[in-house]
């Protein structure tokens, strides 16, 4: 499977779902769904850098690799989720968005992309 389809399919399986994207750890897409025109670039660039703070507290910490995070606020519910430790997918949806659905969505994904991106 491609990653525009897995993308796709992620977008179509989220309720509110506005953008999904897959992007390396230095905040460069590989491949996006963006039909409502989100600032992706901002987006990733933004949670690159978050990214990169996190895991220096997380060594710090001695807490695991990261997997997922979330940033929600009053206009959207960002979840970013790991595949590698080097690649993550980008899911942007409305407030209202359907939080759980989008962990399980990303959570599949994973294991669909895994292998291509190690």
């Amino acid at each position: 499977m491609k990653f525009r389809e897995i993308l796709e399919e992620i977008r179509k399986n989220v309720d509110g779902a506005k953008a999904v994207s897959l992007m390396g750890l230095d905040g460069i897409a590989i491949d996006s769904v963006n039909p409502e025109n989100v600032p992706l670039d901002n987006f990733h660039a933004e949670f690159s850098a978050f990214l990169k703070g996190l895991r220096v507290a997380n060594a710090e910490l001695d807490a695991g690799e990261i997997q997922q995070f979330s940033v929600v606020t009053d206009r959207y519910i960002t979840f970013l989720s790991a595949i590698t430790s080097d690649y993550y997918m980008l899911v942007i949806m409305s407030a209202g968005g359907n939080y759980g659905r989008a962990r399980f969505e990303l959570w599949k994904a994973k294991f669909k992309l895994q292998d291509e991106l190690s």
